[in-house]
């Protein structure tokens, strides 16, 4: 009887995780089943819920609906995951901006809930390059200055995750974020300079890695050079 328990509840499960994914009309009726049998429970090791999964799928209409019968509370969308991730962490990550406006239309407070490394929403978006989330996020009043557990602020995050269009709209509008250090003691500037293959230095090692690594613009240099120039005559 206990295998025949696991094997329903793993074929629920399964049946849950492929509603969350598809999306369709006979989908969303087994996914509103599941979740009144079994709510927030994880799906998989990770510890991942089906509202982790309709975040990252972007399934608006099994969201919506859960909202709009009740069957999902404010409580229900600040579960995490075992890395500290809620659900709009996952919608940030994955650039879905539908969900992330859902869900915040219900809960504000999300914006400020951070994972096991002390990342926001925000700092998901910044380090995944997710222009469109974090332009959201940030008037909602998401702390732009906010810092994960390791000191690295926003600025930080996209220059490590190498999406320096949206690293420069950071700086135009927080200079001061130029030079600010982690832990290591490292501005945005010197984890650029730790990244030599993105610079058009015309070696043949950059002929090798060109098109495969985004490069680094020289503008984003200029303008991190001037705000630390700023902030050492502002001491």
């Amino acid at each position: 009887m206990a295998s025949s328990r696991i094997n329903n509840n793993l074929s629920h499960r399964s049946a849950a995780y492929r509603a969350a994914l598809e999306g369709t009309s006979q989908s969303i009726e087994t996914f509103r089943t599941f979740w009144r049998e079994e709510g927030v429970k994880p799906l998989d090791k990770r510890g991942d819920t089906v509202l982790h999964f309709l975040a990252i799928y972007g399934n608006v209409a099994a969201f919506t609906l859960l909202l709009e019968e009740g069957l999902v509370n404010n409580e229900n969308l600040k579960t995490k995951n075992v890395k500290g991730d809620t659900a709009l962490h996952e919608a940030t990550r994955f650039g879905q901006k539908c969900i992330a406006e859902i869900m915040l239309s219900r809960e504000k407070e999300l914006v400020f809930e951070s994972n096991n490394l002390g990342e926001t929403p925000l700092f998901i978006a910044a380090a995944c390059g997710k222009k469109e989330v974090f332009t959201f996020l940030e008037n909602l009043n998401s702390d732009c200055m906010m810092r994960r557990n390791d000191g690295c602020t926003i600025l930080h995050a996209a220059v490590i995750g190498e999406c320096y269009s949206l690293a420069i709209r950071i700086l135009e509008s927080y200079p001061d974020l130029a030079g600010k250090r982690n832990e290591k003691g490292k501005t945005a500037l010197h984890l650029l300079a730790e990244k030599p293959e993105s610079f058009r230095s015309g070696s043949s090692y950059t002929f090798k890695v060109l098109g495969r690594k985004p490069v680094i613009p020289l503008r984003i240099i200029g303008i991190i050079i001037y705000s630390c120039i700023s902030e050492f005559y502002k001491e």
